[in-house]
């Protein structure tokens, strides 16, 4: 089986996406699929007289106040990138068009079968997240436009969660039977063992419970509050520290002693990878209070080191995060001195936190890792191309 691998961006850079696309692409190749790399696609040289229009009566006249317009999101630019994408096919000879994303293959025309796997729609994503909010009604129009067009021509939508196959559904007209919910894997390189998991847990301390935090949006994924959580523990009696890994907050300079700012860490590079490895290694809990969120790479890459998640009820969290499996999720409006106390209790019996550890790494094998989300996924492309 060949699949055109098709992505705005060049898909074979780790720091695209989070490494999402780079390791998925890797994952089917590891699996014997021969993979065409489609990308690094050039935006649309200048808008129409229609498009500038709508931009100057939504930005310059009304400033704003009627909503964002975005020319991003306008089908001509869309339509160019279809273009973009059928000129560089034209004389391929791959079996299956693949996209972890809607927006190059939104308006692609072709006789063949196109498969998609993404971690939201846009219905789900307005108003939720911030860069998603205060849309002009021309922008939300021709997005919900270009996703249900999306929809509308694929033979196989996956989704990462629930919420979001439920939403291809429910507001485009998606056909049940074409969707399917497959998780992503962990974007590192793992082949651990529970033996390893057992050596890690035996080297952690015992004294200072270690929480770590990646997220590259401070506020969205809960930054303030993880800080409150380890505040509450240290008050409760329990000696906790706190990373940061991922951004650089703006009121770094003002935070206690106990949390440790880190910054972008390149795990593109061998010090930034060994070093995410060694944090999680050494580290009881991964928290991410998130205030919005899909289903975020990082709680497979915890659950690869047998590392239990703490975070909240959101968006297609549920999909990943089984309760006293491996993690435990809160309300959004996270009860702060319930959430450092059931840490607490974990990490101070430290047989009963082993055992969670364990059941971590378990579901990270069993469902979390992208050796089996590929294999299910080539076996619904097979299908695909026998019919």
């Amino acid at each position: 089986m060949k699949i055109a691998f098709v992505t705005t961006y060049n898909a074979n850079d780790i720091n695209s996406w989070s490494g999402t696309p780079y390791y998925m692409a890797k994952s089917f190749i590891d699996a014997g699929v021969e993979v065409e790399y489609v990308g690094e696609l050039e935006s649309l040289p200048g808008a129409s007289f229609i498009s500038r229009i709508k931009e100057a009566f939504y930005d310059r006249l009304f400033k704003g106040k009627l909503g964002k317009f975005i020319l991003d999101y306008e089908p001509e630019y869309l339509k160019y990138y279809a273009l973009q994408v059928q000129r560089k096919l034209k004389n391929s000879d791959a079996d299956i068009i693949f996209s972890p994303g809607a927006i190059p293959i939104a308006y692609l025309s072709t006789s063949k079968p196109v498969v998609m796997w993404s971690d939201a729609t846009f219905a789900v994503m307005h108003n939720y997240y911030d860069g998603y909010a205060d849309f002009s009604y021309s922008s939300i129009r021709s997005c919900h436009q270009y996703e249900k067009n999306v929809i509308k021509r694929l033979s196989l939508a996956i989704f990462s969660s629930e919420w979001a196959a439920q939403s291809a559904i429910k507001y485009y007209g998606a056909k049940e039977n074409k969707i399917k919910v497959i998780p992503y894997g962990a974007n590192i390189q793992s082949n651990k063992t529970v033996k390893d998991i057992t050596e890690f847990n035996f080297k952690k301390s015992r004294k200072t419970c270690k929480l770590l935090f990646i997220g590259r949006d401070w506020i969205r994924k809960g930054g303030p509050v993880a800080v409150k959580i380890a505040q509450e523990m240290n008050n409760q009696g329990i000696k906790t520290a706190l990373t940061v890994v991922g951004c650089n907050p703006a009121e770094s300079s003002s935070l206690p002693d106990f949390v440790k700012i880190l910054g972008f860490v390149d795990k593109s590079k061998k010090e930034g990878a060994d070093l995410i490895d060694n944090l999680y290694r050494e580290s009881h809990f991964f928290v991410l209070p998130t205030i919005a969120d899909c289903t975020p790479i990082v709680f497979s890459e915890s659950n690869s080191y047998g590392v239990p998640v703490i975070t909240t009820n959101t968006g297609g969290i549920p999909s990943v995060i089984k309760d006293d499996i491996n993690g435990k999720m809160f309300n959004v409006n996270i009860d702060v001195s319930k959430c450092a106390e059931y840490i607490g209790n974990m990490f101070s019996d430290f047989e009963k936190y082993e055992e969670f550890s364990i059941k971590a790494f378990a579901e990270y094998n069993k469902e979390l890792n992208w050796k089996v989300s590929i294999a299910k996924t080539i076996k619904y492309l097979e299908d695909i191309l026998d019919n």
